[in-house]
């Protein structure tokens, strides 16, 4: 693969942003979007020291070319699962514990961890009745084991959203018909799944689909790469471009503004929003406990 010069990666996104006249732009123009964003998302863009994201372990039931998990990691321990644990009800002792939501996602297929999450929720119900504080609940899935049962029991263990990575399958028929099912589930359904370049059709062809299935949100970011994908890549694209921001990313074509203004023609209900590089930085660096703008009113409202 070829390394593209930041200046000119950059040049490239902002030029594609300038011709999207109904984009929006918030926290300091990390934050690219169309229509309003999943409360899961406040906490990338504003302070929040007790918003926590569970990685339940490495374990997944495929095996996408473009993952960044290392499959030669150690299964994460009982004993650091504990640990996370004490650290939630150490947390909850704060008078300023007002987490504005909690994940799983990342590593593995968190539904291969169905016990565990059940464990993680019991002990973050718990802390809510004693702050009197509910954040918002969302998982990441790649959709394979999202059937009826397990939909119900995460809905009953009080998951407000659950996110589907489709590209992971390939966009089966199997996944969209759990994701159909997922509607009635969930305050909010939502498609999270890269920019990836072999996906495009397939990518276009979802967009009416998840419109039909009552999606609210879709996110769609750059793939991220690193050791552990850079081989793979390579061989699927040898031409492909990778440049770095907060961390080394694969430039898209632009296929994410693509998609973006499919949705604003067809005037599709859900919103959008470009999760790429920027997002990273502002999500995982220290700029958002330093500078951020007021995104209050950028993520959609829900009853609980």
């Amino acid at each position: 693969m070829k390394i593209l010069p930041i200046q000119e990666a950059y040049k490239r996104k902002f030029e594609r942003q300038r011709a999207i006249e109904e984009l929006k732009y918030d926290a300091s123009g990390h934050c690219v979007h169309i229509g309003r964003l999943s409360p899961g998302c406040y906490s990338c863009f504003a302070p929040d020291p007790y918003r926590r994201n569970f990685a339940l372990g490495i374990r997944c039931n495929l095996n996408c070319v473009y993952c960044t998990t290392d499959k030669k990691e150690k299964e994460i321990s009982p004993k650091a699962h504990f640990k996370v644990k004490a650290m939630l009800y150490k947390w909850a002792l704060s008078k300023n514990y007002k987490p504005t939501s909690m994940s799983f996602t990342g590593g593995g297929e968190p539904l291969l961890y169905l016990d565990e999450i059940g464990n993680y929720m019991k002990i973050l119900h718990n802390t809510e009745k004693q702050t009197k504080h509910r954040p918002w609940h969302y998982l990441y899935t790649n959709g394979t084991l999202a059937n009826p049962d397990n939909l119900a029991r995460l809905r009953d263990l009080g998951f407000d959203e659950i996110r589907f990575h489709l590209g992971a399958s390939n966009f089966s028929e199997k996944v969209y018909q759990n994701l159909r099912k997922a509607a009635r589930y969930f305050k909010a359904v939502s498609v999270e799944t890269p920019s990836w370049e072999p996906h495009r059709k397939k990518l276009f062809e979802m967009l009416p689909k998840i419109e039909d299935m009552g999606v609210k949100h879709l996110n769609i970011g750059e793939i991220e790469v690193n050791s552990a994908n850079f081989k793979k890549i390579s061989r699927i694209m040898p031409e492909g471009e990778i440049y770095q921001c907060f961390e080394m990313h694969l430039y898209d074509n632009g296929l994410v503004y693509d998609i973006i203004e499919e949705v604003i023609k067809r005037r599709y209900s859900y919103s959008v929003i470009d999760c790429n590089c920027f997002v990273k930085s502002m999500q995982r660096g220290p700029a958002k406990f330093v500078y951020h703008e007021d995104i209050s009113g950028v993520c959609g409202k829900y009853k609980f």
